[in-house]
């Protein structure tokens, strides 16, 4: 069976629209989530259950609102359904299954929790209006049944147009740019290349023959390529500076002139937190675009060269370094999930701290005036306690995981040095190549965690991706080119 088709609320009154989108697409229609709030009415207090029934009949579903017992939840209701949750929340109740016991297993989808599942208690609490009536209580749920007239993906008038490949179109007009830089990568790469021979001939061609006068010459040979690698690097920061500055104020710019076309309608349902997160969401696409997709080009050359350099050295120490450094991943890849949640929830907590911060700061004389301070001052520490939760979970999740990753990639090198220093006992490899080669693993490690940088960066970029969507997706107040005149003529005059 496949799994409950989920999607996440992007704000914290988002859930009924989101509910009625994955209702949706378990009926095989993927409609934005824009359009979907439109239709449900959303505003700034939320969503009415009579709000997600309109939408859902223009979606084509067959809707009813009703307040049932458990018993026909249990034997009547179809599924999935729309319920009111803790009174203040909707989710989908989309299976019920049987206990070892035979009592009932609920799976909800909660687009604030994601994917749940409950006993017969804990879901009757939050969904009964009286949770000290287990047995004969009411609780409020939205039947939804698909019609011949239900709509498909094609038939929403949706077309995504805010993704990856936009994105990279930011990217063009600084080709030239892009083409110095890599020039940069490519010339730092040769660079680093050459230091584990260097590093070689010192000890096997100076040292071994007793020859200081070698020894020197190595020595100013890699004092140049330092003095090199330098200048190689802080070009590419300007580069990077020139580009990555240039390419925020176009995506920012962009922005703001979309927020600029919308309705006003659209500014009465969000709160001035969520825009300004949004922004921030920008930033952090920025950041992606022009410095994680960069080093990870430049890292992954680094690891085609050092692992063909290591290869000529030892093909087996090669394998045990893949072994092991696919372990690394798997076990960071574990945690993704988890991450995204967690990112969820401090988006919507960093949201209502700014817009608090925002009221309190300017509605200040209001709060004086009705004698509200304390009352002000406890709602931001309430905040504040939730954004410490989070924050406990972000630093929870990164322990376990750099705990974990350090455990694997230590071992990995003590395996490797035992092999190395192995091979140099039993004749098979000289002092100068075993220390050649712990040069090369410490660079084939950077690579490694710059991977895992853009395995999270990415993450990240699309979680943001899909909040701007939201905003990318809303229709234009007017649409451009509908003909308005924006000049006043000159010889004109009013008549009434």
């Amino acid at each position: 069976m496949n799994p409950f088709p989920f999607y996440k609320q992007l704000d914290s009154r988002d859930c009924g629209a989101t509910c009625l989108r994955m209702v949706a697409k378990y009926y095989g229609c993927d409609c934005p989530a824009a359009r979907l709030r439109d239709w449900c009415h959303t505003s700034r207090s939320g969503v009415s259950l009579l709000g997600i029934s309109d939408a859902a009949e223009k979606l084509g579903l067959r809707t009813i609102g009703v307040k049932i017992t458990p018993v026909q939840l249990c034997e009547e209701v179809p599924l999935p359904c729309i319920i009111h949750w803790n009174q203040n929340h909707f989710v989908v109740l989309y299976k019920i299954g049987k206990h070892k016991k035979d009592n009932p297993v609920f799976y909800v989808a909660d687009p604030a929790a994601g994917l749940l599942k409950y006993e017969r208690t804990g879901f009757m609490k939050s969904w009964l209006a009286r949770s000290d009536q287990l047995d004969s209580g009411i609780g409020i749920a939205l039947l939804l049944e698909p019609t011949p007239h239900m709509k498909t993906d094609g038939d929403t008038g949706y077309e995504r147009s805010f993704g990856f490949g936009t994105l990279f179109r930011y990217l063009r007009p600084y080709r030239s740019y892009l083409v110095q830089l890599g020039i940069a990568i490519l010339t730092g790469s040769i660079i680093s290349l050459i230091f584990p021979f260097i590093t070689q001939s010192i000890v096997d061609t100076g040292i071994g023959s007793g020859n200081i006068h070698i020894v020197l010459m190595f020595l100013i040979a890699q004092v140049m390529l330092v003095l090199g690698q330098m200048a190689n690097n802080l070009i590419r920061s300007w580069l990077m500076l020139h580009m990555s500055t240039r390419v925020s104020i176009s995506l920012i710019s962009g922005f703001l002139g979309k927020l600029m076309r919308l309705p006003i309608s659209f500014f009465d349902s969000k709160r001035v937190g969520d825009i300004m997160q949004r922004i921030g969401d920008y930033n952090r696409i920025q950041t992606f675009l022009t410095g994680t997709v960069l080093s990870i080009t430049m890292a992954a050359v680094s690891l085609i060269v050092y692992s063909v350099v290591m290869a000529g050295y030892s093909l087996y120490i090669l394998g045990v370094f893949v072994l092991g450094s696919l372990l690394y991943i798997t076990w960071i890849l574990l945690f993704m999930k988890r991450r995204r949640k967690l990112d969820y929830m401090r988006f919507q907590e960093a949201s209502a701290n700014q817009s608090n911060l925002i009221q309190l700061i300017g509605g200040m004389q209001e709060i004086k005036l009705n004698n509200c301070e304390q009352q002000k001052r406890w709602d931001w520490e309430r905040i504040q306690a939730r954004l410490y939760k989070v924050s406990i979970g972000s630093l929870k999740l990164g322990q376990t995981q750099e705990v974990g990753g350090a455990f694997i990639d230590q071992t990995k090198n003590i395996v490797i040095s035992f092999l190395a220093a192995s091979a140099v006992i039993d004749g098979g490899m000289t002092l100068g190549m075993m220390m050649a080669m712990q040069y090369i693993i410490g660079q084939l490690n950077a690579p490694l965690s710059q991977f895992i940088s853009f395995v999270q960066a990415t993450q990240d970029a699309k979680i943001s991706l899909e909040r701007l969507n939201e905003i990318h997706e809303r229709e234009d107040e007017e649409p451009e080119g509908s003909g308005k005149n924006p000049d006043i003529p000159v010889e004109a005059d009013i008549t009434f």
